[in-house]
């Protein structure tokens, strides 16, 4: 595996998942609500004068989804393919590190930094609420039960790139 094209691909990676997310944020601020500490979404409901809502998954949010995951782990299989992966564990690897990477850029920048530090990208109505904004362990509990996930993730896109590739 090129290291330095893994590494570009990362950096790329992140650059692009930032601008998506951020777009999005700033399109609809609604769209992650469930991301933040409990007090923000509360704070933001009461705001807005609406009942917080769960989340339901409609025919065609599942399919979105699906469509989703399948173009995300088409990606990460040419990604490692790019990054000269040659083997099932160096494809693993590869894919397990682009699911990592990404998450610790969201947690680390995106929630630690931008969010907890430039009101602008702050729900309507929570601007001021700097120590929710700041509460760096919530967002690192939220991470971890997905590493498991990301490993059986890892296991199947290898698996999909050495049997494309």
């Amino acid at each position: 595996m090129n290291t330095s094209i893994y590494i570009t691909e990362c950096i790329i990676m992140c650059l692009i998942f930032g601008t998506f997310v951020m777009v999005m944020e700033l399109m609809d601020p609604v769209s992650f609500v469930s991301d933040y500490p409990p007090k923000i979404q509360k704070q933001y409901y009461e705001f807005q004068h609406k009942e917080a809502q769960k989340e339901k998954i409609t025919k065609i949010s599942f399919i979105k989804k699906i469509i989703g995951l399948i173009a995300f782990a088409l990606i990460f299989a040419w990604m490692a393919h790019i990054a000269g992966v040659q083997t099932f564990t160096e494809a693993l690897i590869a894919i397990y590190g682009y699911m990592i990477v990404i998450s610790l850029f969201d947690v680390l920048v995106l929630d630690w930094i931008l969010f907890a530090n430039v009101k602008k990208l702050r729900l309507p109505g929570t601007e001021n609420m700097d120590k929710e904004y700041h509460q760096k362990w919530f967002h690192v509990k939220a991470m971890f039960p997905m590493i498991p996930i990301f490993l059986v993730g890892g296991i199947v896109v290898a698996g999909l790139m050495i049997f494309i590739w």
